[in-house]
């Protein structure tokens, strides 16, 4: 078996406090500058089980999107829990498990203005150096010798501050990272997942509504470079920076959890939607009522695209939110890997079309592995899902839970299945998986990983018990909030000052 080259994880939501590694005080309650127990667990069993699989050539940590909950918490809370990480990512290279101090991060809806910051200064240093200022909208796909990537100089600075962190460098790729065999017959390529979702590409389904096509005809294709500049402000603007958008961040706190109620959702939308607007006549003197195409006005149009994205998105996960991946889920995958994703590797000079293609992701909070048939791709895609560290709902799950994915020297996959929500107080033992096909046979990380795994089975059930009773103190704590009578007071969205209002639990009303 070829050495472990990449450790990929994603989804902690660092600073939340519906994260399952945001630290607990000693009265229980959420402290983002507190040892996680759980954190801690995992480290300490990472550290024995993977340093085996390892060689001389330490492998690459891709915090996969999503590990910092910069949409709906503060600055300087996220900053305080990704200190707690960084700190027991000192202790795990203390206890020889070496990790390459280049870290790669591949920015999710979360966590996107990481990216912002960096367009930011690419743009600047462009400026200041005389050469033609386009805004960047994406890095290049493939990492080879030579080549240079955006620094994340925030996740720098705070892992600057750490004792015995100081080498440690953020490089980012985005909003694809790639990987590809010597020979070129084998390529990895990994995204958060956002772009998978069509609730982050309500720009592009806001163009498509303006150009007629036929009724239920699919998306039409597009480069990544085409999705992130129509989409990228939004994702910015909603899902990564209202943790410091004063009152209201503190509105959309919490907001998967307020989605999960239907009436909860459109009265959230609904005072989106206004503020949005208002917005919009300050800083562009833009009035609600004036036209845009054929009668349209600005609040018709903006309430159009939230209803579009946050509500239906809402329906679909009070819908699906029991289920692994819909028809829906993978539709969206072939359109992604189909267009985006086959057109990126192609002006790289990559052919995909027979070749043996592998597609991690996270972002749904539900890990799986499985093949994928992709219309134009003679081979099935091998797809890896790494779910999520949070508690989306009080309400268990099975399909939501968290895996790394690991990748070796011959872009081989295997996915460490951490934890399900632990349904009647059980979660599965932790376990290497592969796809459950018969390519398995011939992925010899997935039973090296087996091995490893059952070698250090007590180090794995101590992170069991930790996760399972950190999942059941985060569900205990949602359904106190959830069902404090004053919840059903105010009826002009969720606030910190009121509970939030009843959540669907099991599909149906609170």
């Amino acid at each position: 078996m070829a050495a472990l080259r990449h450790v990929c994880i994603s989804d902690l939501h660092l600073g939340a406090d519906y994260s399952l590694l945001t630290g607990i005080d000693g009265a229980g309650h959420v402290e983002p500058g507190a040892r996680c127990e759980t954190l801690v667990a995992l480290m300490d069993a990472l550290a024995s089980t993977l340093a085996p699989l390892c060689d001389d050539e330490p492998p690459t940590l891709v915090l996969l999107g999503d590990v910092l909950d910069m949409g709906l918490s503060p600055m300087n809370t996220v900053s305080q829990a990704f200190r707690m990480f960084l700190r027991e990512l000192a202790r795990l290279r203390n206890q020889g498990l070496r990790l390459s101090p280049r870290i790669r991060v591949v920015p999710g809806n979360h966590d996107h203005h990481l990216w912002r910051m960096a367009q930011d200064q690419t743009f600047v240093s462009r400026a200041r150096s005389g050469a033609d200022a386009d805004m960047p909208q994406m890095t290049t796909l493939m990492d080879a010798p030579g080549r240079s990537w955006p620094s994340c100089e925030l996740l720098a600075a705070l892992a600057g501050t750490e004792p015995g962190l100081g080498d440690l460098s953020f490089e980012l790729a985005y909003p694809n990272f790639g990987l590809v065999d010597a020979a070129r017959r084998r390529a990895v390529v990994l995204h958060h997942g956002h772009y998978v979702d069509p609730m982050y590409r309500a720009m592009s389904t806001l163009v498509e509504h303006q150009t007629p096509r036929p009724p239920h005809a699919p998306p039409r294709p597009l480069t990544v470079e085409q999705i992130e500049a129509r989409n990228g402000a939004w994702v910015d603007f909603l899902w990564s920076d209202l943790g410091n958008a004063g009152a209201v961040g503190l509105e959309s706190e919490k907001l998967y959890e307020i989605m999960r109620d239907a009436g909860a959702s459109q009265r959230w939308s609904q005072h989106l939607a206004r503020w949005i607007t208002e917005r919009l006549g300050d800083s562009l003197d833009v009035s609600a009522v004036m036209p845009l195409i054929q009668g349209v006005t600005v609040q018709q149009a903006v309430s159009g695209v939230v209803d579009a994205t946050l509500v239906r998105g809402a329906e679909a996960q009070r819908r699906d939110y029991r289920r692994l991946v819909t028809l829906d889920d993978a539709a969206q995958l072939r359109w992604y890997l189909g267009g985006a994703v086959t057109t990126q590797l192609k002006s790289e000079g990559i052919d995909p079309q027979d070749m043996d293609l592998r597609f991690v992701y996270g972002h749904t909070h539900k890990p799986f592995q499985d093949e994928l048939p992709v219309p134009g791709l003679v081979r099935p895609v091998k797809v890896y899902n790494t779910g999520g560290w949070v508690m989306d709902q009080p309400t268990m799950t099975s399909p939501q839970g968290a895996a790394i994915v690991l990748i070796d020297g011959d872009l081989n996959l295997a996915s460490l299945r951490l934890f399900n929500d632990p349904v009647h107080g059980d979660s599965p033992a932790v376990h290497a998986a592969g796809t459950g096909t018969p390519s398995d046979r011939a992925n010899p990380l997935v039973l090296a990983l087996d091995q490893a795994v059952a070698h250090h089975a007590g180090d794995w059930e101590h992170f069991t018990r930790c996760v399972v009773a950190a999942a059941q103190r985060h569900a205990r704590e949602l359904l106190d909030e959830f069902f404090d009578p004053s919840a059903c007071g105010g009826d002009t969205g969720p606030s910190r000052q009121h509970a939030r209002p009843p959540v669907a639990v099991n599909g149906g009303s609170a």
